[in-house]
């Protein structure tokens, strides 16, 4: 039954289903969508037409994925606890699984900052009420880690500015979306609170435009806010039956956004008026 809180955006429609909690989305070198299948431990590519081919299995539970510069692919598997490279012909390898001696706790999502280094978020999962303070890590390319941000509840989603100076991070058990700004190097320098969430928001992914808007994720309330930079709402789409959890622009003009919906096993598509940022 639709409500009026029902807000379809444009072009809406179902690209695939029957995916076992699709996580993670991203455009590939070859200009085509890839995500996780974290339920089979799979690496999926989807084509235009919504064909399903799987090109890896990590054997564990992969949630985020991104590619870097070169075009090898990156994933974060929450049961392995590691980062994961994955090459062309789908041989996977341990990039970092640890940081000073201690394993991690299950990394979740991952984006790559203008100077090639690594960042991603690593909650630790304990259930709730507990607020799973947790960090975000740095990861040089050849594979040093460091501390990039302590003490979050729950680091899920993170994505750079389209300016390049900020990086933006979803704190799930904080119901927040924070800011941290950078340097030329990548360090932090400083850090805001963009836009605070009602719960059951729980914001989990996000993408940002080349406007220098955000759209984040809300699966708690079955919505996606589209935010301006400084945390004003501008609209919030809500479809019916739906939990968004993951998103990445994507299409030939990169004004396509890919939505994962893991409680529907179902990716979703519609228009953006505005393109998405490069990731690189």
């Amino acid at each position: 039954m639709t409500t009026d809180l029902t807000n379809i955006p444009a072009d809406f429609k179902v690209l695939a289903s029957g995916i076992s909690g699709p996580e993670g989305p991203a455009i590939g070198p070859d200009g085509q969508l890839y995500l996780v299948s974290a339920d089979d431990a799979a690496i999926i590519r989807i084509s235009s037409d919504g064909v399903v081919t799987q090109v890896a299995n990590t054997k564990g539970r992969p949630n985020g994925l991104v590619f870097n510069a070169a075009g090898e692919m990156f994933v974060a598997d929450a049961d392995l606890k590691a980062i994961l490279r994955i090459g062309a012909d789908g041989e996977i390898e341990t990039f970092v699984d640890d940081y000073e001696g201690t394993a991690l706790g299950g990394p979740n999502d991952l984006c790559f900052l203008p100077n090639g280094d690594l960042l991603f978020t690593d909650p630790v999962r304990r259930p709730l009420p507990d607020p799973a303070i947790s960090p975000v890590y740095r990861v040089t390319p050849g594979g040093v880690v460091s501390a990039f941000a302590n003490e979050l509840a729950y680091p899920n989603g993170i994505a750079v500015s389209v300016d390049r100076k900020n990086v933006y991070i979803a704190e799930t058990r904080a119901q927040r979306l924070v800011c941290f700004t950078i340097d030329e190097d990548g360090r932090l320098l400083d850090q805001r609170l963009v836009r605070r969430f009602r719960e059951p928001g729980n914001p989990d992914g996000l993408a940002v435009d080349i406007e220098g808007n955000i759209l984040q994720t809300l699966p708690g309330i079955r919505a996606i806010a589209y935010l301006s930079e400084a945390g004003e709402l501008l609209d919030l789409y809500h479809v019916p039956d739906w939990a968004p959890e993951n998103l990445a622009f994507g299409g030939d003009d990169m004004k396509t956004v890919f939505v994962c919906g893991s409680a529907q096993n179902a990716v979703y598509q519609f228009r953006h008026p505005v393109a998405g940022s490069p990731l690189l």
